[in-house]
């Protein structure tokens, strides 16, 4: 782990996530599969996953200029990775931040940490000068769209894709800006999502 988190909540910190963790994030691949089945139909691999995870980085031809594999643990289970999120600075645009996985671990869903992650995420990246921020949700997943929903994200389209395995998915982009911003002048700022 680092010296100092990336940013705390109350009852967490989070943390760019090292080569040191990624025994307990095989751990959380482990014990929180069902993202991954839902996305591909597949329970994951867990060395694979790990990798995917450390190593994966959106296409140059996004002109990005950051990204952040970022780890959250508890206060008082610091041995568990609590959630995981992928996060892409300027992707496609300057300004978007890009929230490529949030997934908080099964066990601790209804607790309200998703909320209180989501809240210091938001802060922290327009603390970074993002003013805009952008993911997607399957279709189908209607726990994820119903959370992003509750926090101010609007559908901007829809997108077919297709997972590693070969599996098919809707994605529904959803956006938020964190500054007065019409659907018209995102989709000039991320002429992808028109």
């Amino acid at each position: 782990m680092s010296h100092q988190p990336v940013f705390s909540l109350t009852d967490a910190d989070i943390w760019v996530a090292t080569d040191a963790d990624r025994p307990d994030l095989a751990a959380f691949c482990r014990d929180n599969p069902e993202y991954d089945v839902f996305l591909s139909g597949e329970v994951p691999d867990e060395a694979e996953w790990v990798e995917d995870f450390m190593t994966d980085l959106p296409p140059a031809a996004f002109n990005w200029t950051a990204t952040h594999k970022l780890i959250a643990r508890r206060h008082q289970d610091q041995g568990k990775i609590a959630a995981i999120l992928d996060i892409t600075e300027d992707m496609i645009g300057r300004g978007v931040g890009h929230i490529g996985l949030f997934q908080v671990a099964t066990a601790l869903h209804g607790a309200g940490l998703a909320h209180r992650l989501y809240q210091g995420l938001e802060d922290w990246l327009a603390s970074r000068g993002m003013d805009v921020l952008r993911l997607g949700v399957l279709d189908g997943n209607a726990r994820g769209m119903a959370f992003w929903t509750r926090h101010g994200f609007l559908e901007a389209r829809r997108r077919q894709g297709t997972a590693p395995t070969g599996k098919t998915h809707l994605s529904h982009v959803m956006y938020k800006p964190l500054k007065p911003l019409s659907l018209d002048a995102y989709r000039l700022r991320v002429p992808r999502d028109d």
